[in-house]
């Protein structure tokens, strides 16, 4: 319940991986 929002560093880890993640799926 405390980790409602995630830092800022961890969300750009997270869109970093889901962009990974997209372009290859993408390809």
């Amino acid at each position: 319940h405390s980790k409602k929002y995630l830092s800022l560093s961890e969300r750009s880890q997270i869109a970093c991986s889901l962009r990974l993640t997209e372009v290859q799926v993408k390809i």
